[in-house]
């Protein structure tokens, strides 16, 4: 437990354990303290300068040896202070130059045709990617969603449609008839449309149509989520799905 806060207060491994073995020693010199705290003695120096460095470790030279001893933990309040006034500090700085990293970032965007999202954690990323794409009066076209889909990211679904209708996108969605179930608990959101393609015309890939992107997307596993940016690709889908659309049912 001493640990985990330790760490998520940025100390290291050996910091904490040199550290925590100076406050049950009490003043030591290296030899006793490497073999409490089970660090490497070509690094034991390293780590205590690190820690005299952040106000955790004083020492005293007592016959030209030096005795390192753990300062007080209430000092541990203090390095949490100093670091909340750090990050404040480079909060003020990153929002004075995220402006310039963004233009940079846009002007790269526009160059982008591909991009790869993987993982539960990258389906994710692709959906708020898709989303802030998207502005209010415009309309994400998926068709072939699995079951599976559902079954896996039901819970954030809930959550990214009522983003997406708090922002006024609206969705047409293309089920497969095994996914019926589902279809019938989304068509009652506001701006959604659902309809069911007939068993004939499934299609194996479930197909993301938003702006000038089009995302193939599979869950089987590992999510993946292959994005292209091309009008010409985006256009070709689109019809393909207006064609489904007219034939499906409600």
């Amino acid at each position: 437990m001493y640990e985990v806060t330790l760490e998520a207060l940025g100390l290291t491994k050996s910091e904490i354990s040199t550290y925590l073995a100076l406050l049950d020693l009490g003043p030591s010199t290296t030899g006793p303290l490497i073999k409490k705290a089970q660090i490497a003695s070509g690094k034991a120096y390293i780590i205590l300068d690190k820690l005299i460095e952040k106000g955790l470790v004083t020492y005293t030279i007592i016959s030209g040896t030096k005795t390192y001893q753990a300062k007080d933990p209430n000092r541990l309040l203090d390095y949490l202070n100093e670091k909340r006034g750090e990050l404040d500090n480079i909060e003020v700085q990153l929002k004075k130059i995220i402006p310039y990293f963004k233009t940079k970032f846009e002007e790269q965007k526009n160059q982008t045709k591909a991009e790869i999202f993987e993982g539960a954690q990258g389906f994710k990323t692709f959906h708020k990617f898709m989303l802030d794409e998207c502005k209010k009066g415009d309309t994400v076209y998926v068709f072939g969603a699995p079951r599976e889909a559902n079954e896996k990211f039901g819970a954030y679904y809930v959550e990214w449609n009522r983003l997406r209708v708090e922002k006024g996108v609206k969705l047409k969605i293309l089920y497969s008839s095994e996914s019926r179930e589902f279809g019938e608990v989304r068509k009652k959101l506001p701006l959604t449309e659902v309809r069911y393609m007939n068993e004939k015309e499934e299609i194996p890939a479930w197909v993301d149509i938003f702006g000038d992107y089009v995302t193939t997307i599979n869950v089987h596993g590992d999510p993946i989520c292959f994005l292209i940016k091309d009008k010409v690709s985006q256009e070709s889908y689109l019809k393909y799905f207006q064609t489904i659309w007219n034939r499906a049912s409600k």
